[in-house]
């Protein structure tokens, strides 16, 4: 099986300098170019190979991650874990991700489901599951799921706990995988599990479980090697309680409490792992303007909780270790969506002026290449995609356009200022179409 993995990582380095051979071949096309037009051009070229060299390395961290990270394959222990069910306006799914959480197989464990005000039926039919020694449900006034969170920590008697949206699944074994880990590295505080699309019938949802295999996880996997996994995800995350409690818990601040969380974890000197064993399936937007409406959502909240962490961009502070976080948040979260952005524009201005046989090619050829590599390297140590893999020929002009071009306006949005409410997704349950 390592013999696989090494082909494997081999292959795409192959690949990644085959890719870079391409563009410098075509560097003599940017003379069909004039004046700014050139400058363009070379701009164009140089981040191409920035791209490269940041997908190479992601690649090569992930790889190493998989490769050396040994982990315990059942724990010797079993602490008591509470499972954390923030729940709003949750009645089409909230029997189902119940239900599935009483199939967890771990001894020692409790659920709290936390009802943030509902108005629907959500808290009457998780009554209905409810069990004293097993199962409480908890209502409160209306004030975020943050605060829902923050007061599910607060009751919890669980030392960790597990925190996931009401609207995801998880596997049977994700305590038992997640302790393992705790187990492993008495100093972690948080463990990151992999977040799956479960409705995926339709074209939309079916290149979200693309986005989320070969992008948000296979990240999460390079991040996990220096144990700085810079977002722990809603749907399934698990957390020493003592951590926790040393942060603050929750803040109620931002429009992604889930990235602020993780990265003051981060900039205390806390340890984040990420298991791509311990799944959680979710239900995904299954058209445009829900996903529209999560996705500015998402962008604005990560811009935010950068913000709040913004005096760690000085180096004069001497924490390397912050300073090297935050900016690669601002690297991945602010620079690369408004670059992709901006040359996306450019290249129809390209287009119009001189038409199509010029760097352009190159340039579109190379991160379409991109894609199809992490797509074949995320088929590899993550056993999935199999028929999604033929979508990333058309994801970078397709899907992927449509998210750079929503995280160019929620950040421009967020830095002027402009005023915008929570957003909530309608759901269907992971079984409609």
């Amino acid at each position: 099986m390592k013999g696989i993995k090494v082909s494997a990582i081999v292959f795409m380095i192959l690949c990644l300098g085959a890719m870079s051979l391409t563009f410098f071949f075509n560097i003599d096309k940017r003379w069909e170019l004039e004046g700014w037009g050139i400058t363009a051009a070379n701009l164009m070229l140089l981040y191409l190979l920035f791209i490269f060299l940041r997908t190479f390395i992601i690649v090569l961290l992930s790889f190493l991650e998989y490769l050396f990270f040994k982990k315990v394959e059942s724990p010797s222990y079993h602490p008591l874990v509470t499972i954390l069910v923030p729940s709003f306006n949750e009645q089409e799914v909230i029997a189902n991700a119940i239900s599935s959480l009483k199939k967890i197989q771990y001894p020692n464990m409790e659920i709290l489901v936390i009802d943030d005000g509902s108005f629907d039926m959500t808290t009457s039919i998780a009554k209905e599951f409810e069990d004293k020694d097993q199962l409480r449900v908890i209502y409160k006034e209306n004030e975020g799921k943050a605060e829902a969170l923050n007061r599910g920590i607060n009751e919890a008697l669980g030392e960790y706990v597990l925190c996931m949206d009401a609207d995801s699944i998880l596997k049977e074994d994700v305590l038992l995988r997640a302790m393992a880990y705790f187990e492993k590295s008495p100093d972690l505080s948080a463990v990151a599990g992999r977040v799956e699309i479960g409705n995926s019938h339709n074209l939309l949802l079916k290149f979200q479980q693309l986005e989320y295999v070969t992008g948000l996880n296979l990240f999460k996997r390079a991040q996990s090697l220096l144990g700085a996994v810079t977002i722990v995800p809603g749907p399934i995350g698990v957390f020493r309680k003592s951590s926790l409690k040393e942060i603050g818990l929750y803040d109620a601040d931002t429009f992604a409490e889930d990235t602020d969380l993780t990265l003051r974890l981060l900039t205390e000197g806390h340890r984040i792992k990420y298991c791509p064993e311990m799944v959680a399936v979710t239900e995904g937007p299954d058209n445009f303007q829900q996903l529209l409406t999560q996705r500015y959502r998402w962008s604005r909240g990560m811009l935010q909780a950068i913000l709040k962490n913004a005096k760690w961009l000085n180096p004069f502070k001497n924490n390397w270790r912050n300073f090297g976080i935050i900016s690669y948040m601002v690297l991945e979260t602010v620079i690369i969506p408004t670059v992709n952005f901006s040359f996306a524009l450019l290249t129809l201005q390209f287009a119009l002026s001189y038409g199509t046989n010029n760097i352009l090619g190159a340039y579109f050829i190379g991160l379409t290449l991109l894609d199809l590599i992490l797509s074949l390297f995320s088929m590899i140590t993550e056993r999935e995609l199999k028929g999604y893999f033929l979508l990333s020929l058309i994801n970078r002009v397709t899907y992927g356009f449509s998210l750079e071009i929503i995280r160019f306006f929620s950040l421009i949005d967020e830095l002027f200022g402009i005023p915008m409410k929570w957003g909530t997704l309608q759901r269907k349950g992971m079984g409609a179409q």
